[in-house]
């Protein structure tokens, strides 16, 4: 009996660990990740697509859990409210509070987009196109407008942009008023405004960056049609904005002294023609646009404090020390030294730095054949002594080469040589070589390594431009990234072009068309206030072409993303 008993307690205690092992095994892990977004109980939720509303307090009572998130860029009510409706939870409800102090309009729609701003709790799902609709009438008007809002130039589509419509048609309805409509685009720049009323509305898409729906006339984006929207059973075609920054208004808004000899003027316009004075008889200068920025470089025998009158503004430049400035500038060559740096102080090393053992190495650089090559100094060049050049192509002396200061580029020197395709060129540059706007030449020995690229690196490109204006100006721009490596400007005579680009990289390029319609060779911006629309710009990414390959393309003016014929081999 004892020796029973001990079994089966033996027996219980094994079945007692088995039990615990299964036990342990049958934890759940979790299971597959929930991916269904949280859906509206319509039981117990204030009823959707109601008429004769007069409510001011909405609830939406959830499946799940949910929270809020980004409740002021996400909730969006059309018509505008004076002030934004309160959104709280309150367990697995959403309540909406109206504003008291909003009267509702009579026989309107209104419309409350949720956007991304209800999510569950857990996995961060948002519900899926959520809008609560009601309308103060008999009815809920069913109309929609819908469309695309892109980037002026860059033809890329644009988020989080408002697109408005005004029943005020004036133009200065957008910095005066909130829209009577409104939506946000989406990453993909797609925008839809629903349970509209038919009617003739004024429209316009803001960069609504400080986020009082109105548009600031400066520092935010815009863009409208030319003419207004009508709205019907009959009217659906989507509205295509571009979206642009106001051509403002030239104007200073910065000065810099950069150093005795350089004074920096930032504009909010490209400075062409910027009439200049000054109250300095001795001083000589010459200017740089850069963009909307204008370097002076100037000089004056006997230093003193000056003044440079620009249109209505006066800019004051200090007395610097010129015998300080001579003391440290030397001229090297751009990738050395910052733009306008002088002095030894962009060639001293700190101190603690232990000194360079070597020869420093030479720099190389690649060209194609076809092209010149230029040498970027840091202060602008005045005058080339080829007699203090050395030219070498391979162990050949190059003695047929014309190099000069660039007139384009006030800190280049440009260098024209009947290029061989696939050969090295060594060039050095004595000391005296190139003497620079103050009178100062290289103090240094300069070496560069020129490759040319050969015939078998490099392909052709053929494009047809189709569809053009006859009578319109045009620039045209074929890009390797953002490099602009060819340019053309033409007028269209036929509405058919053909260009022919040889000896270019192998790459992948594109292709860019400007309709240069003031033919300042260069994109302009749009005026909201002359009613003046950017002008156009197509792009298109060709082909990749490849080395020793001809690329034959086609590009429609007015269409982008069109197909692009295929390259054929040489």
């Amino acid at each position: 009996m004892n020796q029973r008993h001990h079994l089966l307690q033996l027996s219980g205690f094994f079945f007692t660990l088995i039990l615990c092992a299964c036990a342990r095994q049958a934890v759940p892990t979790g299971g597959p990740k929930d991916a269904t977004p949280p859906k509206v109980d319509t039981l117990t939720s204030t009823r959707n697509f109601s008429t004769r509303f007069s409510e001011k307090r909405i609830e939406l009572v959830f499946d799940e859990w949910v929270t809020l998130s980004d409740v002021g860029t996400q909730v969006v009510v059309s018509p505008t409210l004076a002030k934004r409706p309160e959104l709280r939870l309150k367990g697995k409800k959403v309540i909406i509070e109206l504003p008291e102090e909003d009267t509702l309009r009579a026989n309107t729609t209104y419309t409350i987009n949720f956007g991304s701003a209800i999510k569950d709790l857990h996995e961060g799902n948002p519900a899926e196109n959520l809008r609560f609709v009601f309308s103060t009438g008999d009815y809920l008007d069913s109309l929609s407008v819908s469309g695309l809002v892109a980037d002026a130039f860059s033809g890329e589509p644009v988020d989080k942009i408002s697109v408005m419509l005004y029943e005020t048609l004036t133009d200065s309805v957008v910095r005066k008023e909130r829209p009577y409509y409104f939506a946000r685009t989406n990453k993909t720049g797609q925008f839809s405004i629903q349970n509209v009323r038919p009617g003739n509305y004024k429209v316009a898409a803001i960069d609504d960056t400080s986020g009082d729906l109105k548009w600031d006339g400066q520092n935010e984006r815009i863009g409208f049609p030319d003419a207004h929207l009508s709205v019907s059973d009959t009217a659906k075609n989507p509205v295509t904005l571009k979206l642009f920054k106001n051509q403002a208004k030239r104007r200073l808004i910065d000065d810099k002294t950069i150093r005795f000899g350089l004074q920096k003027l930032i504009f909010t316009a490209p400075p062409d023609s910027v009439p200049l004075r000054f109250d300095a008889p001795n001083l000589t200068y010459l200017t740089e646009k850069i963009q909307d920025t204008l370097l002076v470089w100037y000089d004056m025998p006997e230093p003193a404090g000056w003044q440079l009158f620009i249109e209505e503004d006066t800019v004051p430049v200090k007395n610097l020390s010129r015998e300080d400035f001579f003391k440290n500038h030397r001229l090297v060559l751009a990738d050395e030294a910052p733009v306008g740096a002088s002095a030894g102080k962009f060639a001293a090393r700190p101190a603690a730095a232990p000194a360079a053992s070597g020869p420093k190495p030479v720099k190389n650089v690649s060209l194609s054949p076809a092209k010149a090559a230029f040498l970027p100094f840091n202060t602008p060049v005045s005058a080339v002594d080829t007699s203090k050049w050395s030219f070498f192509l391979d162990s050949t002396r190059v003695d047929h080469y014309l190099a000069r200061p660039d007139s384009a580029a006030l800190r280049n020197v440009r260098i024209q040589v009947a290029w061989k395709p696939g050969k090295s060129y060594k060039l050095t540059l004595l000391p005296g070589a190139v003497t620079d706007f103050y009178g100062v030449a290289n103090a240094d020995t300069l070496q560069r390594v020129i490759n040319v690229l050969g015939e078998k690196q490099l392909g052709s490109l053929t494009l047809t431009l189709e569809n053009l204006t006859p009578r319109t100006r045009y620039v045209l721009q074929i890009l390797n990234g953002a490099n602009v490596e060819e340019e053309r400007f033409f007028d269209a005579v036929l509405t058919d072009k053909k260009f022919t680009f040889n000896n270019l990289q192998a790459a992948t390029y594109t292709a860019r068309l400007i309709g240069d319609y003031n033919g300042n060779g260069r994109w302009d911006s749009g005026d909201y206030f002359a009613r003046r629309q950017p002008e156009p710009v197509f792009t298109k990414k060709l082909d990749p072409l490849r080395a020793n390959w001809e690329l034959e393309a086609s590009m429609r003016a007015g269409v982008s993303d069109s197909k692009w014929d295929a390259g054929k081999k040489k």
